[in-house]
């Protein structure tokens, strides 16, 4: 029992020491809740539409300090079928939190099929956050 609180106690030191110096960011984009702790970080997912013209993104979460900045952006991809090229990436939404603001973003981006990129900018930010998208088989 001794050599487990000992092996708690030296994590909890090296967790803190890392966290203090270089921040934490644990978590993968809509799969898991995302923890950052005074950490500069950005996370890209993207997501192809097949069978759907629309994409609903939902981000949550509060931002206990500094600051994150979400971006969605669309892009029309090439078809060989009709022989055109793709389109230029747009940015369709824009939005930052700073510290205290609490984050209850949803919203259903209808711009036909394609490439639909959230980009998600945490600058020296700490808090708990959710990205949620659809997975492959609903697209």
């Amino acid at each position: 029992m001794r050599g487990l609180i000992t092996f708690l106690i030296i994590v909890a030191v090296v967790f803190f020491a890392v966290g203090e110096t270089r921040g934490w960011y644990l978590g993968y984009p809509t799969q898991t809740p995302i923890l950052v702790y005074k950490k500069d970080h950005t996370a890209e997912t993207s997501r192809r539409t097949l069978s759907r013209t629309d994409m609903p993104v939902q981000f949550s979460g509060e931002v206990r300090r500094g600051s994150v900045h979400l971006e969605v952006r669309y892009q029309r991809p090439s078809s060989f079928q009709t022989s055109s090229s793709a389109g230029p990436e747009q940015v369709v939404f824009e939005q930052t939190w700073t510290r205290g603001q609490r984050i209850a973003f949803d919203r259903l981006f209808e711009l036909g099929g394609g490439v639909y990129t959230v980009v998600v900018t945490y600058a020296d930010a700490t808090g708990i956050f959710r990205l949620q998208m659809p997975d492959g088989i609903d697209l």
